[in-house]
């Protein structure tokens, strides 16, 4: 945690400190910077980098991921799936954005799309637990108990602790 913080620390700083040339402002320095803001709950400084980022390479799948992250935290749902389903397009293999797309769709309580990504998400990465886990309890709010306790197993058998909670709390 503590090499965390040195190295968002280290980040921000050069890129305070440094003139544009020797920081490389490149696609991927910006979102090196966002993901560093992201991790310290700047959300809108994120997404200011992401924009950049993509505002430099339109078919940069890393910017529209992580801007989406940002996008989630602030509440901005639309955007967030906006940038996912982009995400998607540019890396059509991508578990991560469908399953951070299906969160969104969970947020809005719009269960069946969430699940629908989620299943997406493990048919790439079948070792997949927070794709499992989250599939489960969206499972759960549409009244699926078999289904939503199946996907608690698999979930807690890829070691996600909260999933375990949840089959211990049933």
């Amino acid at each position: 945690m503590k090499r965390i913080a040195i190295h968002i620390a280290f980040t921000l700083l050069c890129s305070l400190f440094l003139p544009d040339t020797l920081w490389g402002e490149s696609p991927k320095s910006h979102v090196k910077k966002g993901e560093a803001y992201y991790e310290l709950s700047r959300f809108d400084e994120a997404v200011t980098e992401f924009d950049l980022a993509i505002a430099a390479n339109g078919n940069y799948q890393k910017a529209y991921y992580s801007r989406g992250k940002a996008f989630f935290e602030q509440k901005k749902y639309s955007e967030a799936i906006l940038d996912y389903t982009r995400a998607i397009e540019l890396k059509k293999d991508c578990a991560r954005a469908f399953y951070h797309r299906g969160r969104v769709y969970a947020a809005l309580k719009r269960y069946r799309d969430a699940i629908d990504d989620y299943d997406r998400a493990i048919a790439i990465r079948q070792a997949y637990g927070k794709a499992w886990y989250a599939r489960g309890l969206s499972k759960q709010e549409i009244n699926d108990t078999t289904g939503a306790t199946e996907d608690m197993k698999r979930a807690s058998e890829l070691g996600n602790e909260k999933a375990l909670e949840w089959l211990a709390g049933e």
